[in-house]
């Protein structure tokens, strides 16, 4: 009598850990039954050792689907390829890089922006997962099947890449003529120790030496020489007549500016004298003009010549200022006698006191 209730109440637990069990899986798992997925497929022409199913699927680090089956397009298609088909599902909340209301639209955005997906590992475990992004030119495969899923392009892993680098990289080399390459450095290593065997060494150090005693003598006489007191007098003296030369010119700035000016006066008067004798004696007075300015190109190259004969020495430049001056003084009387007498250079000779008297009145 005493078993039969125990019984009882043992059952009665176990029917309800079961329910409890189931309810929590029910409860647990029923986002996963009930989940929306997309499904998707590529093709590799490489092998895909290391993924399997259940692998990742990520957008540049965020896991965005997994890996459900990997086979072949002969087996699904029923079309001779020697391709490896791999389709894995995207989960909702997949997103690439686009916007859209589902995964199946922002996947199909993606792919006309040039989304590709390739085979990455992670780390040295030799583990496999899918890596889709915008960078990189996907591979032309020849896909000549009608795919029941979104198809996203494939591009080569890095470990093709490296692999196909590596195997031009072999075959370069077996390209190479390494006996022929090795016969000719030996070639050439012979001939240099040849020609060096050919040369007088000794000859060549005892030439090299006596060359550089003689660079070292010359220069101690270039110094010797630039160290002398005649060469440093040159120099002071130099300097001296520098200062003497700059004195020079300085004093005799202000002379030649005033022969200058006499002769800008003169040359003034001379122009105004024309112009008033210009309407009582027309063609003698246009030959007086022509003898003018030759007298006055003359005066330009009386300066020209001045100026110059002032580097030259500071006593000629002397008398030629007191020349200048001479000169100045002779114009202006020439200009006051003009004044009084302004036919005297077109007649030979003076006119007479009567006509003097008439020309005042």
């Amino acid at each position: 009598m005493t078993q039969k209730p125990h019984f009882f109440k043992l059952g009665l637990f176990m029917i309800l850990a079961f329910a409890l069990t189931a309810a929590m899986l029910i409860a647990f798992g029923a986002g996963q039954f009930f989940k929306i997925e997309t499904l998707a497929e590529t093709c590799f022409d490489e092998s895909v050792q290391g993924l399997d199913i259940g692998s990742e699927v990520k957008y540049k680090g965020v896991r965005i689907g997994t890996v459900k089956s990997i086979t072949t397009p002969a087996k699904v298609y029923d079309v001779p390829s020697n391709y490896v088909l791999v389709t894995f599902s995207l989960s909702e909340d997949c997103y690439v890089g686009q916007t859209g209301k589902d995964a199946a639209e922002r996947m199909k955005k993606a792919i006309d922006q040039g989304l590709s997906i390739k085979l990455s590992f992670k780390g040295l475990t030799g583990a496999a997962y899918l890596e889709t992004d915008y960078q990189g030119q996907a591979s032309l495969l020849d896909i000549t099947w009608e795919s029941e899923n979104l198809y996203l392009p494939s591009k080569k892993s890095n470990m093709k890449r490296i692999g196909d680098a590596m195997n031009q990289l072999m075959d370069t080399l077996t390209d190479l003529n390494i006996k022929g390459i090795g016969t000719d450095l030996a070639g050439l290593i012979k001939g240099l120790n040849e020609k060096v065997n050919a040369l007088n060494m000794a000859q060549i150090s005892d030439q090299a030496e006596g060359l550089l005693t003689e660079l070292r003598q010359t220069n101690q006489k270039v110094t010797q020489i630039m160290e002398s007191n005649r060469i440093k007098q040159i120099v002071a003296d130099a300097g001296d007549s520098f200062t003497h030369l700059k004195t020079m010119l300085h004093d005799a700035k202000q002379p030649v500016g005033n022969s200058l000016k006499n002769i800008e006066k003169a040359a003034s008067s001379v122009t105004r004298m024309t112009t008033a004798l210009e309407d009582g004696y027309g063609p003698k007075l246009e030959s007086l003009s022509l003898r003018m300015d030759t007298m006055l190109q003359s005066m330009e190259k009386t300066s020209k010549m001045l100026e110059t004969m002032v580097w030259i020495n500071s006593d000629i430049l002397n008398k030629a200022v007191e020349n200048f001056k001479y000169t100045s003084e002779n114009l202006n009387q020439l200009s006051l006698e003009l004044k009084q007498y302004p036919g005297r250079l077109l007649m030979e000779h003076p006119p007479n006191a009567n006509f003097a008297r008439e020309q005042l009145k």
